[in-house]
């Protein structure tokens, strides 16, 4: 996986108009990688054909203006190195301010959107309770996480978001596990456990049984 600490960007109507411009599905496509390769890992593009050049370099303006405001207002650029990017003047260059105010604007709709896709203890611990309901028949007696679990679920929900949190829920529930596994989640939140249950959920696998990929029940 290629590295860069950007999550998002704005794919401006300018990028979609010029891309249907294009007529060739392999310019359309040379034609968006271009602007993905520069907006995440700063990459100028290399060996496009004549019209793809002059299609991106119609918009390299505001591509490069997107990617230079986000270097700014982060003080790295995007693949994480800190930057002594020289600080704005609002009295020189109106313009630049405009562009700064613009990619806060960015990194804010970025943050909400992660805020809306974490996981919460609240949440986690409902789902739970919902799937052993589901699949076991029992009600859930506790109603907080004890401190390693909490561990657990704070260093998980950095790599996985509330869709992966409730399929690795129910992939731990599909299997015919030990009791004590499905009282509490200490053995679910230890990640080589969850990603198990995870690739489970995907998969159907029963990990205890003969027959692996037979239906399983979901919720």
């Amino acid at each position: 996986m290629k590295p860069t600490k950007r999550k998002a960007f704005n794919f401006l109507r300018s990028y979609f108009d010029v891309l249907n411009e294009l007529q060739n599905d392999a310019d359309k496509f040379n034609f968006l990688m271009s602007i993905v390769n520069k907006q995440f890992l700063n990459e100028d593009p290399k060996d496009l054909s004549f019209i793809v050049k002059l299609c991106y370099e119609s918009q390299r303006h505001q591509i490069e203006k997107s990617v230079n405001g986000w270097v700014r207002v982060s003080k790295t650029d995007v693949v994480g190195n800190p930057t002594l990017y020289p600080p704005s003047n609002p009295m020189s260059d109106p313009q630049e301010v405009e562009e700064e105010e613009e990619v806060k604007e960015e990194v804010k709709e970025v943050v909400c959107i992660e805020k809306e896709n974490q996981i919460t203890e609240e949440h986690f611990i409902k789902r739970w309770k919902d799937a052993r309901l589901h699949y076991d028949k029992q009600p859930t007696l506790f109603k907080k996480l004890i401190s390693i679990e909490k561990v657990g679920i704070n260093e998980l929900k950095k790599d996985y978001n509330i869709k992966e949190f409730d399929r690795a829920i129910q992939g731990l529930f599909q299997q015919n596990t030990f009791p004590v596994t499905r009282l509490r989640p200490t053995h679910f939140l230890k990640r080589e456990n969850f990603e198990t249950y995870l690739t489970c959920f995907t998969t159907k696998e029963k990990l205890f049984d003969n027959n692996k990929y037979k239906k399983v029940d979901r919720i």
